[in-house]
């Protein structure tokens, strides 16, 4: 069965796949990006030298408040901003 576009194109290539320099998995070459987006690139691979990894502490921390969906273990308590409403049953006059 052909997957082909209204133009005979199949779209097994380019953005329907997925990756914007053609074929899935393609890969940028050398001169491939403008001179703005190369100084970009260099920047942003500059400021990410200076980040700092994790502990396998703070990462085991991470990974199981992420699992759960529960805040980080000793940051605050549970939410109450002192407007939680009190439901009781209306008094039946005879």
């Amino acid at each position: 069965m052909s997957m082909a576009g209204p133009h005979g194109s199949d779209p097994d290539t380019g953005m329907a796949s997925g990756s914007d320099a053609g074929g899935a998995g393609g890969h940028l070459g050398p001169g491939d990006l403008a001179p703005d987006e190369e100084r970009l690139l260099a920047a942003l691979e500059r400021d990410a030298r200076g980040l700092r990894q994790p502990s396998v502490e703070e990462s085991l921390l991470q990974v199981r408040a992420a699992e759960d969906e529960r805040p980080l273990p000793g940051q605050g308590g549970p939410p109450d901003d002192g407007l939680t409403p009190l439901f009781t049953a209306p008094e039946l006059d005879d």
